[in-house]
């Protein structure tokens, strides 16, 4: 089971950070391939959701083999992944917007159970956003000739 959730929360198995930073007082171990960072380092922000979506998914096809070993490994055992956003942190949009909601479509399509915690069950992207999504990762994938039979 994938639980995605904040930092300001208990994690209910072993913690990851997957933020481009951890709060101060927070060390948990990182999964920098999962962090929202572009596919030259800089980090994906400032954008409305459908940008960043696009980016977001051109950045985990930009590093796919250590996207794709974590995903395989989190079929061997739960985990949280964490980060910053919560509905009391976020203003702008009335549904969460947070990259770990993508990385679990992402962790849905490579048939994981996702547990969607702390203002996630109530994303700002949609089924078709979802799909949009995961067609947008595959394409890139495509492109750089390393679809591996995922999509």
């Amino acid at each position: 089971m994938i639980y995605l959730q904040s930092f300001f929360s208990s994690p209910r198995a072993e913690a990851f950070s997957v933020a481009r930073w951890q709060p101060r007082g927070f060390s948990y171990p990182e999964i920098r391939c999962l962090a929202p960072f572009d596919a030259d380092g800089r980090p994906i922000r400032g954008l409305p959701p459908e940008w960043y979506l696009e980016m977001y998914a051109v950045a985990l096809a930009s590093r796919w083999p250590e996207v794709r070993r974590a995903l395989e490994h989190f079929k061997r055992r739960d985990v949280s992944l964490l980060c910053w956003c919560n509905p009391e942190r976020q203003r702008g949009y009335p549904k969460l917007f947070c990259h770990t909601i993508l990385i679990g479509f992402l962790a849905e399509r490579f048939g994981l159970p996702v547990m969607y915690l702390d203002g996630r069950e109530n994303p700002v992207w949609n089924e078709e956003d979802k799909h949009r999504f995961l067609r947008l990762v595959g394409s890139n994938l495509i492109e750089q000739k390393v679809l591996t039979g995922v999509f």
